[in-house]
This record gives structure tokens, C-alpha cells and sequence, in this order.
């Protein structure tokens, strides 16, 4: 991968809980600024161009342009960087709660409501119309999402939600997980998809479409995502009208967003806007087997994919990033003979190494038999 990056005045933060070796080489090729903090110190690689607080810092500060690889980078932004302009963004789209209420006129029928977690244990369900989605006011990979059908399904979230804070607490940061404060919200219907973007000048500039399948209504996993030419010749208009619109509200200008989205028919509703980083854990990277670049160029570059070229000779084929969850049993071996009966054509298996993460390895692979998502979905691990 080769990468010539001419302004310089751009700023990453690496942290937890995952970094890929693609992102590791395309900072050090292009010499990048990465912050030199705790997670750097770990034997990532000997030629990233790490900087100090106090030169990082003035150095956001000169081109206001920065990439955080996951949501542990946030309490670093907020407490050190010193940007209240940005502070105020990051707090409005990390709190779920927030930006429902500053969303709260765009779907003014969208039914949302705030928990701590003590009145959760205390509240009668009973009054509930369901189906509700319940989960903390910020969050990360799918963390305590509970779609809720009925009041068993409410007591039973309760139960599970009781036994896991105290591990979520001691694995994720409170910036992330955000146990003190949960939402309730009406069950967003439709197809969900996750976009990368950034604004330029306020307008939305998409790199990434992907579309999330899941394998039942009560299915909130993060098992597959896929994106195709017929995927980006459906959707990258209506997103980017969309995400213009909702920025009317946002005003979020020069910085990246992961976004998640329900759509039915003609109706978008956002799930959640992460701000700072585009799609986690490397699900981004599936954007280098289609243009050759990674996504991060295109920000940092203020550009924007070649969408016609992209697709060029790709056509019929589904591109797919899919989570290969740690098996109960060798869960330090990963079964490439299960692997190859259900993926077609992998481009890329990467394992993760982190053992506080419930995932043994990342896939990257093509397939143009609709058949075979079915398959992946619905793999025993």
C-alpha cells in the first residue's frame, strides 16, 4: 500500500481495543502524527511518528483535524485537548439521550426515554408499548442492546444487564459504556446500514456504505456487514441528502462520524452518530479492496472516492466484513476448515489478539451467492 499524504497537518489517537496492521502502515508510510500515549508504549511498531501532549496539542490546534481509532480516545480529547467547540460534538453524539433530544423535532412521533440504571429495576414495564430497544445512553459494539418484544423480554434484559455492568465497567471505560445512564426508544423498523463520512464545509463527503443483515428481529450482533455497487448506486445519494439535512441540526464540520441508520422506504432514522472515528474494529478497511486506498487518505486528503472507478470489474460481487466470535471450546484456534465450507473467496482472515475482546479473528471476503450471507449469519461458532 502506497500512500503519499502532502499536508501533514492531521493528528490519530490509538488506543484499545484493536488495531489493524494495514492502519500501522499506512501511518508510519506517510509519517503521520500519532499521539505517544499508554497504548503506544505497547510493541506496535518502531517508526510511528509519535508526539508528545504538548506537541500534539498544538499541533490539533494549527489544522483542527484529527482521528481517534475508537471511543477510549475520547476521555484524552475531552479533558486535554482543549477544544470545548469539539467537546460539546463529541458529548452530543456519544450520549444517546443528547441526540435524541436535539433529533427530537426531525421525528417528533420517536418515542425515547432516560433510565438510570437503579430506576430501571424499579420501573413498571407494564405500561410499556412494545417493540422497544434498550440500551446505555453511550455504547460501543453492541454492548447491553436489548430489542425488547414484550415484558418477559424487559425483565429478562434486566436480569442480563444486572450480571454485566460490573465486567463492562472493568473492560470499556466509562466514556464508552456509559452504565449510570440507559435508553429506551422505540424499535427503529427497516433495513440498518452504517455509513463513513466526514464534512467538508459542513457537507457530508461518504466513503463507506454497508449494510448490516441480521438473522432474526431480536438479532443485535455485529456479525456481518456487506457493501456492493448495487448497495452505492441505491443509497449514496439518498445518504448524502439525508446526512446533509440531519447536519442542519448537528453542524458538524472537519471531522469524521460513523453513522447507523434504519431505513424504510423513504424513512431514515439514525441509530447512533459516533463521532471522531468512521466504522471500528477495521470494518473501514473493506474500502481498501475496493479503491486500493485507505479510507483514512480520503479524509485527511479532503476527497472523496472515485464511486464509478471503484466498482469497475466488481460488479456482481458482494463485498463482506463478518466478526468470528471466540468459541466456548479452543478458543485460541481458529477452525479454517469450518471457515472454508461457508466463505467462497477470503480475502483477508486477520486474528485479534486481544483477550478482552469476544473475537478470535476479523474476515474480509467477496461472494456474489446471496446464500452464503445466509450461511455466515447463521454460523455456530
Amino acid at each position: 500500500m502506497t500512500n503519499v499524504i502532502r499536508n501533514y497537518k492531521i493528528m490519530v489517537i490509538l488506543e484499545e481495543p484493536y488495531i489493524s496492521e494495514m492502519l500501522i502502515d499506512y501511518l508510519e508510510e506517510n509519517s503521520i502524527p500519532v499521539l505517544g500515549n499508554n497504548f503506544t508504549k505497547q510493541p506496535l511498531s518502531n517508526s510511528l511518528n509519535l508526539k508528545s501532549d504538548f506537541d500534539f496539542i498544538g499541533r490539533y490546534h494549527h489544522s483542527k483535524k484529527i482521528y481517534t481509532v475508537s471511543e477510549h480516545a475520547l476521555d484524552w480529547v475531552n479533558s486535554t485537548l482543549n477544544d470545548w467547540e469539539l467537546n460539546g460534538q463529541v458529548a452530543l453524539l456519544k450520549n444517546k439521550v443528547a441526540f435524541r433530544e436535539a433529533c427530537s423535532h426531525i421525528y417528533p412521533g420517536f418515542f425515547f426515554r432516560k433510565f438510570s440504571y437503579t430506576e430501571l429495576f424499579t420501573f413498571d414495564a407494564s405500561v410499556l408499548q412494545f417493540p422497544l430497544v434498550l440500551k446505555p445512553s453511550v455504547g460501543f459494539l453492541s454492548k447491553s442492546v436489548y430489542t425488547l418484544l414484550n415484558e418477559n423480554d424487559w425483565k429478562e434484559a434486566l436480569l442480563e444487564i444486572r450480571k454485566s455492568v460490573e465486567e463492562k465497567v472493568n473492560t470499556f471505560p466509562e466514556t464508552v459504556v456509559g452504565n449510570d445512564v440507559f435508553i429506551l426508544e422505540s424499535h427503529i423498523q427497516g433495513k440498518e446500514f452504517a455509513i463513513d463520512l466526514y464534512f467538508r464545509e459542513k457537507e457530508p463527503v461518504i466513503i463507506n456504505i454497508f449494510e448490516h443483515p441480521f438473522s432474526s428481529e431480536k438479532d443485535v450482533s455485529d456479525r456481518l456487514y456487506i457493501t456492493s455497487k448495487e448497495i452505492f448506486d441505491n443509497y449514496l445519494t439518498l445518504f448524502t441528502e439525508y446526512t446533509s439535512h440531519l447536519n442542519k441540526t448537528l453542524d458538524l464540520d472537519n471531522i469524521p462520524v460513523h453513522i447507523e441508520l434504519r431505513v424504510d422506504g423513504n424513512n431514515i432514522v439514525p441509530v447512533e452518530v459516533n463521532p471522531l472515528r468512521f466504522a471500528g474494529m477495521c470494518l473501514n478497511e473493506l474500502n481498501f479492496y475496493l479503491t486500493g486506498t485507505h479510507p483514512l487518505e480520503f479524509y485527511f486528503s479532503d476527497a472523496a472516492p472515485d464511486y464509478k472507478k471503484m466498482w469497475e470489474g466488481k460488479e456482481n460481487e458482494i463485498y463482506c466484513f463478518s466478526i468470528l466470535e471466540k468459541p466456548e471450546s479452543s478458543p485460541g484456534n481458529i477452525d479454517t476448515t469450518s471457515i472454508a465450507k461457508i466463505y467462497s473467496d477470503i480475502l483477508e482472515i486477520r486474528p485479534v489478539k486481544n483477550p478482552d475482546l469476544d473475537i478470535q479473528a476479523f474476515i474480509f471476503s467477496k461472494t456474489s451467492n446471496t446464500k452464503e450471507l445466509e450461511n455466515i449469519l447463521t454460523l455456530k461458532i
